[in-house]
């Protein structure tokens, strides 16, 4: 509980937490990209800033639903055995604590992909 008073982000590539990994899509980085863009069209609070299939990146933002905070969603798509390994990191844009928002919206952008 500490940590969610005193960290304002998540993310798959460092240990931030021990439920959260890089997600693995089947296809090369040009269709997982539609794939995210699909998602975070669907997914209500989220918006797409950009998508770069050729640099494979993505920067999507969701908003709070109480108190309407935006919290920037980064993406990194990398060829790997038998598709394509997507990172994320989740970071709020204010304050020191995220109550866990941040490991909650990679979460549910990797439920809605899966």
């Amino acid at each position: 509980m500490v940590r969610w008073l005193t960290r304002n982000w998540a993310n798959t590539c460092e240990p931030s937490h021990p439920d959260l990994g890089p997600l693995t899509l089947p296809g090369p980085p040009a269709d997982v990209a539609r794939r995210i863009e699909a998602a975070a069209r669907a997914l209500p609070r989220w918006r797409i800033v950009s998508i770069d299939p050729v640099a494979g990146t993505a920067h999507l933002t969701r908003r709070t639903r109480v108190l309407r905070f935006t919290d920037d969603v980064r993406l990194s798509l990398t060829p790997g055995d038998g598709g394509t390994v997507v990172h994320a990191e989740s970071r709020s844009r204010i304050g020191v604590g995220d109550l866990g928002q941040n490991r909650r919206n990679i979460l549910e952008l990797w439920a809605a992909l899966s």
